[in-house]
C-alpha cells in the first residue's frame, strides 16, 4: 500500500510539472511578440514627450529676441544718461533745461519690465497634449498590462486561447493608439496655432513699448538740446530775439489767474512771428 501511495504521489508530481511546463512554454511562446510591442510603445511614450519639449524650445527661442530689445533700449537709455548728465552740470540754465525734459524718460529697470512683460507665457497651451500623453500612458502601463495579466491567469494552459487572448489585448491597444495619436496631433496642432498668435502678440507689444520709449529718448534730448540752444523758449530775459514782433506775458497771470489777456490780440498776416516773453 505504502508503495502505491507514492507511486501515485510520483505520478501526479509529475503530472503537475508536465502542466506548469505546459504553461510555462504556451506564454514564453509569445513574449518575443508581447516584448515587440512595449518597445514600440516605450517609444511612442518618448517621441511624444520630445515633441512637447521640442515645442516648449521652440517658443521661448521665438520670444528670446524681446530679451535683445530690452538690451537695446537700456543702451539707449544709458547713452542719453550720459549724454545729459554731464551738460545738467554746466549752469542752472542747462541743468533746468535737463531737468525739465529728462523726467519723461523711463528708468532703465522701468523700461526693461515693461518690454520683458510682453513675453506670453506658454501657460495652459500645451495642457491638452499632455493630458492625451496621459491617457496614453496609462492604456500601457494599466489597461494593457492588466488585460495581458488576465490572459495568463485564463489560459495558461490552452495555447489556442492564450494566443486568441494576447493578439486581441495587443489590437486593442494598437487601436486605441491609432486613435490617441490622432488626438495627440490634433492638439499639437491647435498648439501652434495658439503659440503663433501669443508670438505675434509678444512682438506687437515689444514693437510698441520700444517705439514709444525710443521716441521718448529722442524728444526729451531734442527738446534739451532745443531749450540750451534758444533760450527764448525757456523765457531768458538775457537771451536776444530773433524775432522782431515781441509780446510779454507776467507770469504772475499765468500763475494767479484761470485765463489770461488773449496774446494773439495783436497779430497781423504781415507779422510773420511772433514771440512771447514772461516777465
Amino acid at each position: 500500500m505504502q508503495i502505491q501511495r507514492l507511486l501515485r504521489a510520483a505520478i501526479i508530481v509529475s503530472l503537475l510539472g508536465c502542466v506548469v511546463a505546459q504553461a510555462t512554454d504556451i506564454t514564453d511562446s509569445l513574449d518575443g511578440y508581447i516584448h515587440e510591442n512595449q518597445r514600440q510603445n516605450d517609444d511612442r511614450l518618448k517621441f511624444y514627450e520630445y515633441q512637447l519639449e521640442n515645442f516648449r524650445i521652440l517658443f521661448a527661442k521665438q520670444l528670446e529676441p524681446i530679451d535683445v530689445q530690452a538690451d537695446s533700449m537700456q543702451l539707449k537709455l544709458e547713452e542719453a544718461s550720459d549724454r545729459l548728465g554731464p551738460i545738467a552740470q554746466i549752469d542752472s540754465w542747462t541743468k533746468q533745461c535737463v531737468q525739465n525734459y529728462s523726467s519723461s524718460l523711463p528708468t532703465i529697470s522701468a523700461a526693461r519690465k515693461s518690454i520683458t512683460s510682453c513675453k506670453s507665457p506658454i501657460s495652459t497651451i500645451l495642457n491638452s497634449a499632455e493630458s492625451t500623453l496621459n491617457l496614453l500612458k496609462t492604456q500601457y502601463s494599466k489597461t494593457l498590462v492588466n488585460s495581458l495579466a488576465s490572459c495568463v491567469k485564463l489560459y495558461s494552459t490552452q495555447k489556442l486561447n492564450y494566443t486568441m487572448c494576447v493578439t486581441k489585448a495587443i489590437g486593442d491597444n494598437n487601436r486605441y493608439t491609432l486613435t490617441n495619436q490622432d488626438t495627440f496631433n490634433a492638439n499639437m496642432k491647435s498648439a501652434e496655432c495658439s503659440a503663433n498668435e501669443k508670438v505675434r502678440t509678444s512682438w506687437l507689444c515689444t514693437f510698441k513699448q520700444v517705439y514709444s520709449m525710443s521716441s521718448a529718448v529722442e524728444i526729451a534730448v531734442r527738446l534739451v538740446d532745443t531749450c540750451i540752444e534758444h533760450q527764448t523758449v525757456c523765457g531768458s530775459v538775457a537771451c536776444l530775439s530773433s524775432c522782431p514782433h515781441v509780446t510779454g506775458i507776467a507770469l504772475a497771470d499765468v500763475r494767479d489767474k484761470s485765463t489770461i489777456t488773449n496774446p494773439f490780440k495783436t497779430v497781423s498776416a504781415d507779422m510773420g512771428c511772433l514771440e512771447f516773453r514772461f516777465n
